[in-house]
C-alpha cells in the first residue's frame, strides 16, 4: 500500500481487497456503521487530480449502484483533492493524492442506512488525516 496507517484502537480489519491495479484496506469500528480505510491504485499513465477522482466514482457507482459527488476542494497546502461523496451505501471523507503513476484514496465512511456516531467518525477523519502515503515498507 506504501502507507503508514494509524487505525483506531479496538477497529477491526477487514479481509485485504486487492487486484492487479489497486489494494483495498478498511478498519471498522465496533459498531459497524463507521469505517476508515485507505486505497492504493496504479494508473494506467500519469494524469491529474480531477481524472482520479472520475475513475474513483466511476468504479463507487459500478460497485455501490451510485456515485454523487457532494463536495470538493483542492488543499493547496498538503497538494491533495479533499471530497465527499455518496455511494448507494456509503458517504466517503476522502483525501485524494496523486503521485505520478499511482494514486491513494484515504477515507472516513459512514453507512447512509445507519445514524451516524459523531465519536467514530471523529476518530476515522483522525487516522486518515494522520496517514502519510508514498511510503515503502523498507522506509518505515
Amino acid at each position: 500500500m506504501e502507507a503508514e496507517v494509524a487505525p483506531p484502537r479496538d477497529w477491526t480489519p477487514e479481509p485485504l481487497k486487492s487486484s492487479p491495479r489497486h489494494t483495498h484496506q478498511v478498519w471498522l469500528a465496533p459498531s459497524g456503521a463507521t469505517a476508515y480505510g485507505v486505497i492504493y491504485f496504479s494508473l494506467p499513465f500519469p494524469v491529474g487530480h480531477d481524472l482520479v477522482l472520475w475513475g474513483f466514482l466511476k468504479e463507487m457507482k459500478r460497485t455501490q449502484g451510485e456515485a454523487i459527488l457532494i463536495s470538493k476542494e483542492w488543499d493547496k497546502n498538503l497538494q491533495m483533492l479533499r471530497f465527499v461523496a455518496d455511494g448507494g451505501v456509503y458517504r466517503v471523507r476522502v483525501n485524494l493524492v496523486v503521485d505520478g503513476w499511482r494514486a491513494w484514496a484515504v477515507y472516513a465512511g459512514t453507512r447512509r442506512d445507519r445514524a451516524i456516531s459523531e465519536e467514530e467518525l471523529e476518530l476515522a477523519e483522525i487516522a486518515r488525516d494522520h496517514t502519510v502515503v508514498g511510503i515503502k515498507a523498507a522506509d518505515r
